[in-house]
């Protein structure tokens, strides 16, 4: 669901939590019972749906678009969990609606090191729902008499072959690896017990 849904554009509609967003701004028109806006993923938020426009969904024909947002709708956005009614523009419907293709914004939310880690689609099944760049990971080390454990990573880049990423560990391990919460990770793919996982080894000696 969350990789169908980012770096889409959708027509959604005006439910309780967008139209509390618009109403506490003064910027809710009583025409629209929709809005257009396009789905991306916030580094600390997770998948945010950023309101572009306001809109009046028509039987089986395009919305009619009654207000663009100024700054491509700065400000404007709310969870994707707290979008309910939507539905996908294909690139067709794009091309007929007047949406401005220069989405400036999207650099600072989406810069390279990043782009190319949420392409990667062999670690969605460790991904967070939501929380697109945070992973699972089975923490492990040489100290045999340590058990290995399940924590959260959120992961920011990955090395120039691709076959290892380094990540922020997002909660403190029960058991004394000598890593903390906050602390830097290495991360690679391995597979464990006849499986996939992404793993982080700390080697103590």
């Amino acid at each position: 669901m969350d990789r169908e849904i980012v770096n889409r554009w959708a027509v959604a509609e005006i439910n309780n939590a967008i139209s509390d967003l618009l109403s506490g701004k003064g910027l809710l028109q009583p025409e629209a019972d929709s809005c257009i806006g396009y789905f991306y993923v916030d580094h600390d938020e997770g998948i945010n749906f950023r309101i572009h426009s306001l809109c009046r969904r028509l039987p089986d024909t395009l919305p009619e678009i009654i207000y663009h947002f100024k700054d491509h709708g700065e400000g404007l956005t709310v969870i994707s969990d707290d979008v309910e009614a939507y539905a996908l523009l294909s690139a067709q419907e794009l091309l007929a609606l007047p949406i401005d293709e220069e989405q400036r914004w999207m650099l600072y939310y989406e810069p390279e090191m990043l782009h190319t880690l949420r392409k990667r689609v062999d670690i969605d099944r460790f991904r967070a729902p939501v929380y697109f760049d945070d992973v699972t990971v089975l923490l492990f080390t040489t100290d045999k008499e340590i058990e290995p454990e399940l924590v959260w990573v959120r992961l920011n880049s990955q090395s120039e072959d691709g076959m290892s990423f380094q990540g922020t560990l997002l909660n403190e391990p029960y058991s004394d690896y000598g890593v903390h919460e906050g602390g830097m990770l290495t991360v690679r793919l391995d597979e464990q017990w006849g499986e996939r996982v992404l793993v982080a080894e700390i080697d103590f000696e």
